[in-house]
């Protein structure tokens, strides 16, 4: 998605990293999508690669969901020994993060309650559509920092 282009590509660049987050509504609509900085790895996938890990993930995601009420929902499939870690809202709006195995599960969960935060804020701006892309760059240049503060450390 190329909506961010410069800011993330700069920021990946710059630190070498691969965290990649997809933020998924209704119908497996991707609304968002973001790397991220975080530890960097040799075995970073293709940039094409991303929303199809992402929606194999989601596959394994549904299966997991019905089975418990919990939001973070750990990890829900791998990727060439990546984990695809996942959060549920309330509104089945689902949160999905391919990240390095070193990456220390307690930063993931405490990302995705920071994000869910910051995505309750958007949904409910009067001018935000659901299910709709989020272009917000205030939400854009927070998502940064809140993957800074847990994942840079």
């Amino acid at each position: 998605g190329g909506r961010h282009g410069s800011l993330s590509h700069f920021a990946v660049r710059k630190s070498g990293v691969m965290i990649y987050l997809a933020i998924v509504a209704k119908g497996d609509v991707v609304i968002y999508e973001a790397k991220l900085p975080g530890p960097s790895s040799a075995k970073n996938p293709a940039e094409n690669q991303l929303q199809f890990i992402v929606h194999q993930a989601l596959d394994a995601l549904d299966q997991k969901t019905w089975s418990g009420t919990n939001m973070f929902l750990k990890e829900v499939d791998r990727f060439n020994n990546m984990p695809v870690s996942a959060f549920v809202t309330a509104g089945h709006i689902k949160f999905m993060l391919l990240h390095q195995s070193g990456v220390d599960e307690n930063s993931v969960k405490q990302f995705f309650y920071e994000l869910y935060q910051l995505y309750i804020k958007v949904s409910m701006n009067p001018f935000y559509l659901k299910n709709t892309p989020i272009t917000s760059r205030t939400f854009g240049d927070r998502v940064f920092q809140a993957a800074r503060s847990h994942f840079l450390r």
